[in-house]
């Protein structure tokens, strides 16, 4: 089997990092206060915020293309990069770290009820996206790897030891 393919452990796993994330962020910065968390670790470093910002941004441009593949067969997108989302058409750069971890914390839970209720064929979905074909397991799956990265850059920022 390859790493993509939809198992009831694969799938299982992917939830269940999709749940930790808003904890992680959550424990990962708790107390700190927003001077803090706007504050990279380093010049050219991104801030807990920066992070947090990118993750949202991922999650809404990854989830687009989700939802279209459950919407349609085998749909055709292009993909829009993250980045590009933040500097465009970003509402919510300028929110604080809270308002952000709870906006994302809620459209996390409204993701998760949609993926709870997948049928292994609705994982298997696939769309094109540009030149390459994804499943909504393997786009879902490459969203909650993405955030593990990310989460792994915030932790050593405020001493808390990734598990």
């Amino acid at each position: 089997m390859g790493e993509n393919d939809v198992t009831a452990a694969g799938t299982a796993e992917v939830l269940a990092l999709a749940e930790a994330t808003p904890r992680r962020l959550a424990l990962s910065t708790a107390g700190m206060d927003d001077a803090r968390l706007c504050q990279p670790p380093a010049p050219g470093e991104w801030s807990a915020l920066d992070i947090l910002n990118h993750l949202r941004a991922c999650e809404e441009v990854w989830m687009h293309s989700v939802q279209a593949m459950l919407a349609h067969d085998t749909p055709s997108l292009k993909e829009i990069h993250p980045r590009q989302w933040i500097r465009t058409l970003s509402p919510y750069t300028t929110q604080s770290f809270a308002s952000s971890l709870q906006v994302f914390t809620l459209r996390r839970e409204a993701l998760l009820i949609t993926l709870r209720a997948l049928s292994p064929a609705d994982w298997a979905r696939q769309g094109r996206l540009d030149r390459q074909t994804h499943t909504v397991y393997s786009h879902v799956r490459r969203m909650v790897q993405h955030e593990e990265v990310h989460c792994d850059q915030i932790d050593p920022q405020f001493n808390v030891k990734s598990e």
